[in-house]
């Protein structure tokens, strides 16, 4: 495996909410920092969704297919920074893409708004 670093945009087997024991190959942005993606054997994601909901939510960062152009996503989608979860570098199935620098400022301030750090 590739060298993982934050603002990767990775493939990976996500467990349903309602039924942890079942899982679904989704993509994931990883937002935990570097240091810590270079020597724990562990990685912090957030879900990424293709199901864009029909009222904005402040956690959400929407990635736009024809702006996020290295992202590598099939469609529009979202990253959910609601949703974030720790998982072993081990069940990474590939890496996709990345998010652009301003994706990641803006994923930033999702996730501060998500985690009550502001």
């Amino acid at each position: 495996m590739t060298e993982l670093k934050r603002g990767d945009i990775v493939l990976i087997p996500f467990p349903y909410i309602q039924d942890y024991k079942k899982a679904k190959t989704r993509p994931a942005l990883i937002i935990q920092n570097d240091i810590a993606n270079q020597y724990s054997p562990n990685l912090i994601v957030a879900l990424i969704s293709f199901t864009i909901p029909d009222k904005e939510y402040p956690m959400h960062y929407h990635i736009k297919k024809e702006v996020e152009k290295e992202a590598n996503l099939e469609r529009d989608s979202i990253v959910k920074c609601e949703v974030i979860i720790t998982i072993p570098k081990e069940v990474v199935i590939k890496k996709v893409g990345k998010l652009s620098k301003e994706g990641m400022q803006a994923v930033n301030t999702c996730l501060k708004i998500s985690l009550a750090l502001q």
